[in-house]
Parts: C-alpha cells; structure tokens; sequence
C-alpha cells in the first residue's frame, strides 16, 4: 500500500504528510508555550543529556548549525537552557536545560503522550510498535 501526495506515491510524500499530521498534535502544546518545532526539537534533545555541544546539539536537532545557534540564543533569553564552558577547554560552550526548561520540556511530553496514546488506540497497538520498529530500522540504515 502506497500513499499518494500530489498524485505521486513516494516515501517522502508519505513521511511529510505523516510528520505534518504528527506535528498538528503538537502544535497546540508548542504555541501555548510559545516555541516554534525546532526549539522544541532543541529542548527535547536536551532532555536527556546535558552539557553537549552546540554542535552536537544541531546534529542531534537535525538543524544547521546557524539556526542551532539562533534558537539557543532564544531559549537561553527565556532561561529555558543554560550555557557554561567547559572545564576542559574554556573555548568550547556546553549547553543544557534549567530547571524551567526541565519543567517546560515534562509538560509538552504530557501532552505528546498523550497525542500517542491517541494514535496508539487509532491504529492498534501492534500497528503502533511496528510502525516504531520501521522508522528505527529506516533511521538506522540511513545513518549508515
């Protein structure tokens, strides 16, 4: 089974058209906390590490390093992230959530569980931990 987007069926048509549905879900959560998918996309990555680098931040995000640094000086102005220089080499500028970070990435995550639970019951559980398995697998053999 294919989708068609544009009256093509390909992967990526399909892919932007699910993360285009996906991102509806949030978009609610994200504009009421005033932060735009990339932001979003920086802070979650922080969520479960801090003190990386801007650099691996960006890679992390999948966002150019430029627009990395542009959101990072956004949420560092809302005192949602920290930067510090590391111990090591003073030069190299290590970032990570605050605690109000910390506190605003828990309750947008509240909000997309609550979005996949919704898709969960939609599409049935095995269908959700396949279609979870599949994208892994693709991101996986992408990075290859």
């Amino acid at each position: 089974m294919s989708t068609i987007v544009s009256g093509v069926a390909t992967l990526h048509g399909a892919l932007r058209a699910a993360e285009r549905g996906w991102l509806r879900h949030l978009d609610a959560a994200l504009c009421a906390r005033q932060l735009t998918a990339d932001q979003w996309a920086m802070l979650s990555n922080l969520s479960d590490r801090s003190g990386i680098t801007m650099s691996e931040l960006a890679v992390r995000a999948q966002l150019p390093p430029s627009s990395a640094t542009r959101h990072a000086d956004a949420l560092a102005e809302r005192g949602l992230i920290f930067r510090i220089a590391a111990e090591d080499d003073r030069r190299r500028i290590l970032i990570g959530l605050t605690h109000r970070g910390k506190d605003l990435v828990d309750s947008v995550r509240e909000q997309e569980s609550l979005a996949e639970e919704e898709l969960r019951k939609r599409i049935g559980a095995r269908n959700h931990a396949e279609l979870l398995r599949l994208l892994e697998l693709m991101v996986e053999t992408q990075s290859d």
